[in-house]
């Protein structure tokens, strides 16, 4: 039997690259924090993050060193990081900026959405708004999360969305805060979407711009919305100090 060299026997295997890992770490980090599953000054802990994604530490903590450079996460001196805290003069600075590009987004889509994309984003609202009549509080940040980009990505800029990404990055930590100041139910978390899809049916560009810029408002009324002296404390998020519950291992 004839002798073969083990590289030509094979050369048909994909490589296993090192940064498959660590591009899946960053991925899912930049989800959770989109969705608000980290709260605004919490600790992550290298440690603890990499037992949860059954990982080593070097792609959480490579994945935290990126996500500080998008501004999503504040680096602490023991080599750990915190999400940023944000006052009223930064949400409106974000409020701003998330009102000119994602209306520009809104706008572009608006003039190239089909049928088909239409139908896709009426889909999402629906389980939105199943979510929450159900008070899934979890399921409804998601689709909300999937209804503004399934938008987004319509108008084919390579440019827009990773933009918008890195705004979403930065607000979504506050995403709970102003869920707790507002009821969701009877269609009104959704309604804002349900207006956008009816102008986008109507082919309205513009009413489709006013429908996401009004969606944005409402998100940004919230969070500098004061709480009642006699409100009831929110109850903790069980996702602070430490623990990181449900989120998926690699």
């Amino acid at each position: 039997m004839a002798d073969h060299d083990t590289n030509s026997l094979l050369v048909d295997v994909v490589p296993v690259l090192r940064e498959t890992v660590q591009n899946r770490v960053h991925q899912q980090l930049r989800h959770l924090l989109m969705v608000g599953r980290f709260q605004p000054g919490q600790a992550l802990k290298i440690h603890d993050l990499a037992e949860v994604f059954g990982t080593s530490a070097q792609p959480v903590r490579e994945s935290i060193r990126q996500l500080v450079a998008e501004r999503a996460l504040e680096a602490l001196p023991n080599r750990s990081a915190r999400v940023p805290l944000m006052d009223d003069t930064r949400l409106e600075d974000l409020r701003r900026t998330r009102l000119a590009l994602e209306g520009l987004a809104a706008e572009i889509s608006a003039e190239r959405a089909t049928e088909e994309d239409i139908e896709a984003l009426a889909r999402i609202v629906d389980e939105e708004v199943r979510a929450d009549e159900d008070l899934h509080v979890e399921s409804s940040v998601n689709r909300n999360l999937e209804f503004h980009f399934r938008l987004y990505r319509i108008s084919g800029s390579t440019v827009l969305l990773p933009i918008v990404e890195g705004l979403w990055l930065q607000v979504g930590p506050n995403i709970r805060r102003a869920a707790e100041n507002f009821d969701a139910r009877d269609g009104r978390g959704a309604e804002l979407h349900i207006r956008t899809v009816a102008e986008l049916r109507k082919g309205n560009v513009k009413g489709v711009r006013r429908a996401i810029e009004d969606d944005i408002n409402r998100f940004f009324d919230l969070l500098v919305k004061p709480r009642p002296a006699d409100a009831a404390p929110a109850k903790p998020d069980p996702a602070i100090n430490g623990s990181y519950p449900s989120i998926r291992a690699l």
